[in-house]
C-alpha cells in the first residue's frame, strides 16, 4: 500500500500554542507505515520547538520554513510560497492547512500546483482580536474558502463561525488522557518545592494574548485576593502581551502572588498543582487546555465565549465574559468553597471522544476516505 503523504501548514511548533498541541497529538498517533505528514511551519519559535521538531525528525518526516507573511514582506513571501508548490507538491496527496488568514495563500498556491485535496481547518469562533485584523481576515478568509476543497473543525461553534452552510467534519481536541492523571504525591512535591504548599492556587495555561484575555484574569483575581488571603495565581504561557502582564502584575501589587511561567514540556505537573482553573477566554475554538484540566479532576470555570462541547465533567462552571471582575470572583471563591474530592476522570475523557488514540484511528480513516484509498485495498 502507497502512504498518503500530508503537508500540515502550522504558525508554530512551540509548546505552550493550542493548535501546535493539537497537530501534534494527532501527528504522534497517526500509523506512519500509512501516512507521511511533513510540516510547513509560519514561525520559526527557536529553542521552544526543539521537542516538537525532535519528534518530527526522528519519524522521518521533514520540516520546513517560510515567514509570517505580512505588508512588509509580502511580496517576496508569495515569491517563496510559489517556490516552494512549484518544487514540492507533486510529492503531496492532501495539504491540511491550519491557518485561516494565510491559508489563502498557502491554498491558493497549492491548487495552482495541483495539490488534489486541500483541507482548511478552524480552531477559532472569532476571526481576529481587532478591528484592523478583522477587516484583514474577512477579506482573505473567503479565499481560502474557495481554494479549499474539504473543511474541518475542532468544534461545532468553529465550524459553524467559519464555514456557515458549508459541510465541515469535526476532529476533535483530542489528547492522551493518562498522561494528565491526577497524582496526590505528585501535586504535594510540587507544590512544597514551590513554596505554596498551604495556598489555594488558581490556574491558567495559554498564550499570553487578548484571545486569552489574561489582564482581565488579573483583574478577577485581584478581586479574588482581596477576599481570599491564601490564593495564589500561577500563569503558564509566552506571547505578545507578556510585557503588559508583567506590567499589570506590578500596578496591581500582586508580585507576591502571582507566579508566571514560560511554556513548558511537562505542563501536566502544573494540573497537579492548581486548585481551580480559570479560563476568560474571549474566544476559543475549543480549548484544548480545558480537556487536560478536566481529566486532572480540576474544578474549571470559563468563560460562556468557549464551545460548550469543552464541558466533560460536573465540576465546571461558566460566566458570562461580560460580567464584570469581582462578579467572577465571587463565582471563583464560592466554586472554591464547594466541597470536592478531587480525582482523574480519564473514562469520562473517553466517554466524550476526547481519547487521542481513538481518534488518531478516525482521522487515518477520514484521510484515506479522502484520496480513496479505502475503495482501492477494498475496504
Amino acid at each position: 500500500m502507497k502512504k498518503i503523504r500530508i503537508l500540515y501548514i502550522v504558525n508554530s511548533l512551540g509548546p505552550c500554542n493550542g493548535i501546535t498541541s493539537y497537530v501534534m497529538n494527532y501527528f504522534k498517533n497517526i500509523d506512519e507505515s500509512k501516512m507521511l505528514i511533513d510540516f510547513l511551519v509560519c514561525n520559526n519559535t527557536g529553542i521552544d520547538s526543539l521537542e516538537n521538531e525532535k519528534i518530527i525528525l526522528e519519524k522521518k518526516s521533514k520540516i520546513f520554513y517560510i515567514e509570517q507573511i505580512g505588508i512588509r514582506n509580502f511580496f517576496k513571501v508569495l515569491k517563496k510560497m510559489d517556490n516552494f508548490f512549484k518544487e514540492n507538491a507533486h510529492r503531496y496527496d492532501i495539504i491540511h492547512c491550519h491557518l485561516l488568514n494565510n491559508g489563502a495563500f498557502f491554498l491558493y498556491f497549492a491548487k495552482k500546483y495541483k495539490i488534489k485535496h486541500r483541507i482548511l481547518h478552524s480552531h477559532v469562533t472569532k476571526s481576529a482580536d481587532t478591528k484592523l485584523k478583522k477587516i484583514r481576515n474577512d477579506l482573505l478568509l473567503p479565499i481560502a474558502i474557495k481554494n479549499a476543497t474539504d473543511f474541518f473543525a475542532c468544534s461545532d461553534d468553529a465550524g459553524k463561525f467559519i464555514f456557515k452552510n458549508k459541510k465541515y467534519l469535526v476532529i476533535k481536541n483530542a489528547i492522551y488522557p493518562d498522561r494528565f492523571i491526577y497524582d496526590e504525591e505528585t501535586r504535594k512535591i510540587i507544590r512544597k518545592k514551590m513554596n505554596i504548599d498551604s495556598n489555594y492556587v488558581y490556574g491558567n495555561i495559554g498564550r499570553l494574548c487578548p484571545q486569552k484575555n489574561q489582564l482581565f484574569l488579573l483583574d478577577i483575581f485581584k478581586n479574588i485576593k482581596q477576599r481570599q488571603k491564601n490564593a495564589k495565581l500561577i500563569m503558564v504561557g509566552d506571547g505578545p502581551w507578556k510585557g503588559k502582564i508583567d506590567e499589570k502584575i506590578k500596578r496591581l501589587e500582586l508580585v507576591e502572588d502571582v507566579i508566571l511561567l514560560p511554556s513548558m514540556e511537562n505542563i501536566e505537573d502544573m494540573y497537579q498543582v492548581f486548585d481551580m482553573f480559570l479560563f476568560p477566554s474571549n474566544y476559543e475554538g475549543l480549548g484544548i487546555v480545558l480537556v487536560e484540566a478536566q481529566v486532572s479532576g480540576l474544578k474549571c470555570l470559563t468563560s460562556n465565549m468557549v464551545p460548550k462541547e469543552a464541558k466533560i465533567i460536573q465540576e465546571y462552571k461558566i460566566e458570562d465574559i461580560s460580567n464584570t471582575a469581582e462578579q467572577w470572583a465571587t463565582t471563583a471563591i464560592d466554586f472554591a468553597n464547594e466541597h470536592y474530592i478531587r480525582n482523574t476522570k480519564v473514562q469520562e475523557v473517553v466517554d466524550n471522544n476526547y481519547d487521542i488514540k481513538t481518534q488518531a484511528k478516525r482521522l487515518e480513516k477520514i484521510y484515506m476516505q479522502i484520496v480513496g484509498e479505502e475503495n482501492k485495498n477494498g475496504k
